[in-house]
């Protein structure tokens, strides 16, 4: 059951890869053959796991975990062919690299002369951002028919927050509804690109790029230097794609009460709101005016809380104040529901009223008070589920960090890179720097980052649900 959905995803994987095909031809042709052969090699491997029958109908949510997980490791796997085959890389943990932080919207590259890819590729590199931000199996819910019992199990396993919630009474609607949000948005974007001069090869894959919070970019230089005009398009962009997504479809049917006393969104607002505040003064004595210092701290927060990683000026250069300022923003990350990556700031509300409760407790032993947010009790799961996640995506941070160690960098630029990589953010600090990359690393640091990258996005479970024996029994261990 689980190859024949890989098989779905994967021929769903090679008819995407046809518009960089359509590219290619229509911009010299120059990568036409890898993208034709990698498409090929993809279609063939989904067409063979497709052929694959099911034994049995049974659906159960230990099935949609191993769906998720593995076709996120399939798909970076063989998504990396078009960059092995064309010759942007040579080395294939290069490629792998590259497909995983592209479709885990992470943005880290390994890239040094972004501007010598063919435009087939080119495309490809920023259309699996697109894919991946909204998740590439909800992309696959919205255009297969799939059962109902099959789309929940894959929702609860791949869309990012502590909980999943349909927005109407069919998973594969709710999809459609998210991914026709996602894209309308995506087009405005280009369009106010292109007004501000990007050609439009650049301004769609820059708008890709930015609506599935990737940071992938067409140009070697990004957002440095680019004109005022295209750095706030962009740095309001980042901050759109970073909300919780049904916000925007209460917005649609005119419920904008719900939208605005949304609590989740205040403190998101609130928290970056306070750190461009700190950047700023910290960095004032570095810019001319005022203006100019507000406008880079709040588009270079945009960025890394909203874990895009563009960045529009060398960040690495700020004081340390607010280096610190900006690694706690890759860590909190956007919102729930949203194609941003670190822990989710849905998560960090339970995080403290429970801190907070807890410590009420202390003080007082018979003080009972319900966990709530937006005035709705948050159930007893839910609060553990949180706190088993952030224990569990700590520990694996930690251990990240001592594996990439070995490599000997600075401890500055050895624990910016796994929080860039596991909380999908892109840029470091030190080596891997916004106007750095990450191709000087060695080949065991790149795989434990580019696993880190996969673990962040699919939040843990589906990736470590991989490696438990009751996962594989034939049972339904997880209903």
């Amino acid at each position: 059951m689980v190859f024949n959905m890989l098989g779905k995803i994967l021929l769903s994987m090679a008819a995407l890869m046809v518009i960089c095909v359509i590219i290619s031809v229509f911009t010299g042709g120059r990568d036409l053959v890898a993208l034709v052969l990698s498409d090929v090699i993809i279609a063939v491997i989904g067409v063979g796991l497709l052929m694959i029958r099911p034994t049995k109908a049974s659906f159960y949510a230990k099935e949609g975990f191993a769906v998720v997980a593995l076709s996120w490791i399939l798909m970076s796997l063989l998504g990396a062919l078009p960059f092995l085959l064309g010759g942007v890389f040579t080395s294939y943990i290069d490629a792998v690299f590259e497909t995983a932080s592209g479709f885990t919207t992470t943005g880290a590259t390994v890239c040094g002369a972004i501007e010598r890819i063919p435009h087939g590729i080119g495309f490809w590199r920023c259309l699996i951002i697109f894919i991946g931000g909204m998740g590439v199996l909800v992309f696959v819910m919205a255009v297969l028919p799939l059962s109902k019992e099959r789309s929940m199990h894959i929702m609860r396993a791949e869309v990012p927050g502590p909980s999943v919630s349909k927005l109407v009474a069919k998973s594969k609607d709710s999809a459609l509804i998210l991914y026709a949000i996602y894209f309308v948005l995506m087009i405005i974007e280009a369009v106010l690109l292109m007004i501000g001069g990007m050609s439009p090869y650049t301004a769609f894959t820059t708008a890709m790029s930015t609506a599935g919070t990737g940071g992938f970019m067409v140009t070697d230089a990004g957002y440095i230097g680019q004109s005022t005009y295209l750095q706030v398009v962009a740095g309001v962009f980042m901050m759109l794609f970073a909300v919780n997504f049904n916000l925007y479809f209460y917005i649609i049917l005119k419920k904008f009460g719900v939208a605005v006393k949304n609590e989740e969104l205040r403190w998101f607002l609130l928290i970056y709101a306070g750190a461009v505040a700190i950047i700023t003064v910290n960095v004032l004595p570095r810019f001319s005016s005022f203006g100019e210092a507000l406008h880079h701290s709040a588009f270079n927060a945009a960025s890394i809380y909203s874990t895009t990683g563009f960045a529009s000026v060398d960040f690495d250069k700020w004081p340390t104040l607010s280096k610190c300022v900006l690694l706690l923003l890759m860590l909190l990350g956007g919102c729930a529901g949203s194609t941003a990556g670190g822990i989710k700031t849905s998560r960090v509300m339970i995080l403290v009223k429970n801190g907070w409760n807890e410590l009420r407790r202390l003080a007082h032993p018979k003080y009972v008070r319900t966990l709530r947010i937006d005035d709705k009790p948050v159930s007893e799961p839910v609060v553990r589920s949180v706190l088993v996640y952030f224990t569990a995506i700590m520990a694996l941070t930690f251990l990240s960090i001592l594996l990439v160690s070995i490599d000997g960098y600075s401890v500055e630029s050895t624990v910016s890179s796994v929080f860039a990589c596991i909380f999908n953010v892109g840029p470091g600090f030190g080596a891997v720097g916004p106007v750095e990359n990450f191709a000087h690393m060695s080949a065991l640091s790149k795989i434990v980052l580019a696993l880190d990258m996969l673990i962040g996005r699919l939040e843990v479970w589906p990736m470590l649900l991989l490696f438990a024996p009751s996962t594989w029994r034939n049972r339904a261990a997880f209903r």
